[in-house]
């Protein structure tokens, strides 16, 4: 879609990507050959601000990240990623340079999978980084939502979807060089480190590093598996209802939103509940569902309650609704890989209280 159609309405919207491996990111990045506490580390969103922050406080200084508004001319307050990846060009990154210098290190964290084109978008911003200098992309990885077939990870605003193996084929195929690909790992989607040198390596058109074939089974399998995990769902919340259980989803985010629209749900769930003061009153995107605060849990209404949290989130919320718990609501989660995944309950048998 358009950047423009996909850039968000309200400059209160926030994304949290996981940062407990950025202590680790930020050491191994300063071990890099080269890389000493004069370089020039450069941020290209404000999503490495936390790591430039790290880079400070261990004595690095010279450090920069990428404006918005005076490097890029976006002063719309709800310019995010999309709107970057749309105005990075030769001519914005040849300004870049001419204010800020080349940088040794180049941080691109949660950028590359926004790009409409991805080999384009890379093969500009390395123009803002010397010679043998090195740029240090994050990305989600995508094999654990793949192999789960969780449908919910799918995102409109990702062009492109890696693992390591994926981002290696594709890095190899710029011509450029990638030094070590990481992966942190976390509960229900990995952190994918690709670190690159700038500079050319002479590569094949079309290089590949094997393992095709198991990939694309991979990817088969999730599409095919898509009819049957609507219809399961569908199948599970329209008993529910018939039952006279009311059902309520936790987290009105863009994961929560994908869920019921995807799987066509609005219709079998009750409301939203989210305490963001700026999202209470308002209405889901595409299914309209109304967004109340966690009040509606001890009114008494809610029976199944699905959570569209982190892990550490989930937690904290089980916690503090012990009581709900202790007069039979159910809490599960609307993800494949959870231990209290709404997929594992039986379309036959009721919730199992978690």
């Amino acid at each position: 879609m358009p950047h423009q159609q996909v850039k968000s309405h309200f400059d209160w919207l926030t994304y949290n990507e996981p940062e407990g491996h950025l202590d680790d990111f930020t050491q191994r990045l300063m071990q890099l050959p080269g890389i000493h506490s004069s370089s020039k580390i450069v941020g290209l969103t404000y999503k490495d601000d936390s790591t430039i922050a790290r880079f400070n406080k261990l004595g690095y200084e010279n450090t920069y990240r990428v404006d918005a508004a005076s490097d890029l001319g976006l002063t719309d307050p709800c310019a995010g990623l999309e709107s970057i990846q749309a105005v990075l060009d030769t001519a914005r990154v040849s300004q870049i340079v001419a204010r800020h210098g080349l940088a040794d290190l180049l941080l691109v964290r949660h950028v590359l999978e926004h790009a409409h084109d991805p080999v384009a978008f890379i093969l500009v911003i390395r123009a803002m980084v010397k010679p043998g200098g090195y740029l240090a992309f994050e990305m989600p990885d995508s094999s654990k939502f793949i192999r789960a077939c969780d449908y919910t990870f799918v995102w409109e605003e990702h062009i492109t979807y890696f693992n390591a193996q994926t981002l290696g084929t594709f890095v190899a195929n710029t011509a450029l060089e990638m030094r070590e690909t990481i992966i942190y790992p976390y509960p229900l989607e990995d952190s994918l480190i690709g670190i690159v040198n700038n500079s050319k390596v002479v590569t094949a058109p079309g290089r590949k590093q094997g393992g095709e074939a198991a990939l694309l089974a991979e990817g088969e399998r999730f599409a095919d598996g898509f009819m049957s995990a609507r219809s399961q769902l569908q199948s599970l919340f329209s008993m529910w209802q018939q039952a006279g259980k009311r059902v309520a989803i936790f987290g009105a985010g863009h994961l929560a939103a994908k869920f019921i629209n995807m799987f066509s749900l609005e219709n079998l769930v009750y409301c939203v509940i989210d305490d963001n003061s700026h999202k209470k009153q308002l209405l889901m995107p595409g299914s309209r569902l109304p967004i109340r605060g966690s009040g509606e849990i001890e009114l008494g209404g809610i029976d199944y309650c699905l959570l569209s949290l982190n892990p550490e989130s989930e937690q904290k919320v089980l916690a503090r609704n012990q009581s709900y718990r202790d007069r039979g609501g159910k809490f599960m989660s609307i993800f494949a890989s959870s231990p209290i995944s709404v997929y594992n309950v039986s379309e036959y048998e009721p919730a199992k209280n978690q």
